[in-house]
């Protein structure tokens, strides 16, 4: 599942200087990796934030993946502290207490509530300690919004009114100069962003220069909301908000590229394979097995799906419990294939 995740300072107080807003994005990705979500999209304000976010489905974590994501979320005497808790548990022996440590924390993956409280409440450890600040910084709660993985128009539309937040506020003419956001990281060259970004745009074989393509027009449509309501502009409180900071010329190239460009891309109707999931991808990737097996990084990358984890729970998961596929090799292996079965080839023809 995808969730649109906001949440604001206390008292809509400006507390995200430049300064704050670069850790909190370095921040943003630790507890991501802590938690195990991947991060879609994202835009931190001088007041509030935006985060788009996948949660796969659990998973058995062994030990040393527990560990090294433990020693992503904290850092200095935390770390050290929790670090040697570990190594007396260790050399005590005890598979019990072993076991209760590791589990501490994995109750706290795989969770968009779990990752928004683990968020919040290190970005506030960290700013109180900094700045003499008591009590929490943000408001009580959060927003979220669930969006199931396949329901593309939906991601991108989310994806488009996160980027346009800096442009709204009159801070940028386009997203990619506010380097707070995950569409100028993506621009700038950063892998993680833009596998965020064709996880979103993919329903096709997609790299990053089409997705960001495809995202401008998303931007641009949800600028043109703002144009066509000119009392949004300034409704969530951000920056003034009192004029629309885009150029007329970025908006008539949107205005003029419009869904139009987007809607062809969409794949055709076709029989459903699967309950959840692209059912064009299903078939494509079907096809592809057609030819011989091949690993899941190789059909990834034949597909154009960006996530192993949402490609694995989504496509190759159900399409093995169906029987379209069969796998070949230890789960965890490198060298694991998956193959076309007979079920699967009666299923394309």
């Amino acid at each position: 599942m995808c969730y649109h995740l906001i949440s604001r300072v206390a008292h809509r107080a400006f507390y995200l200087t430049e300064e704050e807003r670069t850790r909190f994005v370095e921040r943003i990705r630790r507890v991501a990796y802590f938690s195990c979500v991947e991060v879609l999209a994202y835009c931190v304000m001088g007041n509030h934030f935006h985060v788009l976010v996948y949660v796969p489905a659990p998973r058995e974590l062994g030990e040393e993946e527990v560990l090294a994501r433990v020693r992503a979320l904290y850092a200095g005497t935390r770390l050290a502290d929790v670090m040697k808790e570990w190594d007396a548990i260790v050399e005590s022996g005890a598979a019990a207490r072993r076991k209760a440590f590791l589990g501490r924390y994995v109750r706290r993956m795989w969770g968009a509530s779990e990752f928004m409280k683990t968020l919040k409440q290190a970005t506030s450890q960290s700013f109180n300690a900094r700045r003499k600040h008591a009590g929490t910084m943000w408001e009580a709660r959060f927003r979220a919004r669930a969006v199931m993985p396949d329901e593309k128009a939906e991601l991108m539309k989310v994806a488009g009114y996160i980027d346009r937040n800096p442009v709204k506020a009159g801070i940028v003419t386009w997203p990619d100069a506010y380097k707070w956001c995950g569409f100028a990281a993506a621009c700038a060259g950063d892998v993680r962003s833009q596998e965020g970004y064709r996880f979103i745009y993919t329903f096709g074989p997609v790299d990053w220069a089409r997705a960001r393509k495809l995202h401008e027009i998303s931007i641009g449509l949800a600028l043109r909301e703002l144009e066509d309501d000119p009392e949004a502009r300034s409704a969530d409180g951000s920056h003034g908000g009192d004029s629309l900071s885009v150029t007329a010329e970025k908006l008539d190239s949107m205005r003029e590229r419009r869904w139009a460009e987007v809607e062809p891309s969409f794949p055709a109707h076709v029989p459903r394979l699967l309950s959840r999931g692209d059912n064009k991808v299903a078939r494509d990737l079907l096809a592809v097995l057609a030819d011989g097996p091949k690993r899941p990084a190789e059909l990834r990358r034949e597909l154009g799906v960006a996530s192993p984890n949402y490609f694995t729970s989504c496509y190759l998961t159900p399409l093995a419990a169906a029987g379209f596929i069969a796998a070949e090799g230890a789960p965890h292996s490198p060298q694991r294939t998956y193959r076309l079965t007979a079920k699967g080839r009666k299923a394309l023809a």
